[in-house]
């Protein structure tokens, strides 16, 4: 008799690693096909493969999992992808110029090895464990250092022709052509200039405490909040103009502040498109990434994603 994951001790089961690899930080998680996060370890990045790999195997060690027991291995990272010959065109905040990913890693893990853009983990993560769990249909808009989104259509992430789709930071208005700003690789995107974290701490304080001054009603900072509102939001419309999607999920370092203008956001996004959408703060906040890593390894690996009992109470049980 067959039996599912929740009767099956640990030895027994298939585990997937995800390693979300960001500009400042790394996360690894491993995680069942049910969801179960057995481990997680974060670290500062680093674009060395040996570093990588050693923390692989520590956190591979500290969970007591051999890697017989991996069915794959599956990873996001910041920059522009070939995830069908498994490639790093161009990720700058690692220093990595079409880079064989794949095979790099292969040499030190003999597992099917898998890669994409962060931010098209991000949107795998969200799918699976997150805010779109029902959705076949949503756009994530990741707000960090830079900017960036992932589309998932018909359930099936939008790569495009040159594996760039969802680049919005690259997104310009008239004000931008007006003043000769122009959108080059190598250097931040015109919406990117407005909305980042970089953006935001050209004017003397981290983007979260922009968020906290505004909350307690700062002068100052609510001229540069609501201008962030305004530009965030004309972004957010427009791609739910060409979208549909049932779903527009915030996440990154700068959204973890935005729950005190969530409702500006979506009040301004339904005044400036009339087609209806759900805006949402990501509910797996900074492990998203890795999550989706985990279930981009199983899903390329051929093998389903079986939620079981999980739920999203469990998982912040976990967190504590």
């Amino acid at each position: 008799m067959k039996r599912n994951n929740a009767q099956l001790s640990q030895a027994e089961q298939l585990y997937g690693v995800g390693v979300d690899i960001g500009g400042t930080k790394i996360m690894i998680l491993i995680a069942n096909q049910a969801g179960d996060i057995v481990h997680r370890k974060k670290v500062n990045t680093s674009g060395e493969f040996d570093v990588i790999s050693e923390h692989i195997k520590e956190s591979l060690r500290a969970a007591g999992i051999s890697l017989d027991q991996v069915a794959a291995m599956g990873f996001g990272v910041p920059g522009i992808t070939n995830s069908e010959e498994g490639s790093v065109i161009e990720a700058p905040a690692l220093q990595w110029d079409h880079v064989p990913f794949r095979e790099c890693m292969q040499r030190y893990f003999d597992k099917p090895i898998f890669v994409d853009n962060d931010v098209n983990c991000t949107a795998l993560g969200e799918k699976w464990l997150g805010s779109a769990k029902n959705s076949e249909d949503f756009v994530v808009v990741a707000i960090g250092t830079g900017v960036g989104s992932a589309i998932i259509a018909n359930g099936s992430l939008v790569k495009g022709s040159n594996h760039m789709a969802g680049e919005v930071a690259y997104l310009v208005v008239e004000q931008d052509m007006l003043g000769d700003r122009v959108n080059a690789f190598g250097d931040f995107g015109q919406f990117e200039k407005k909305i980042s974290g970089v953006a935001l701490s050209q004017y003397g304080a981290l983007p979260h405490e922009l968020f906290e001054q505004y909350a307690r009603g700062d002068e100052k900072s609510k001229g540069i909040v609501q201008q962030f509102v305004t530009d965030l939001s004309i972004g957010i419309a427009n791609m739910v103009s060409l979208l549909n999607p049932q779903k527009v999920i915030l996440c990154g370092g700068v959204s973890q502040s935005l729950e005190p203008v969530l409702e500006l956001i979506r009040s301004t996004v339904s005044s400036l498109t009339p087609i209806p959408t759900s805006i949402e703060l990501t509910s797996i906040g900074e492990e998203a990434g890795a999550i989706g890593a985990v279930a981009l390894a199983f899903e390329k690996a051929g093998m389903d994603l079986n939620r079981g009992d999980w739920h999203e109470n469990a998982y912040r049980t976990q967190l504590s």
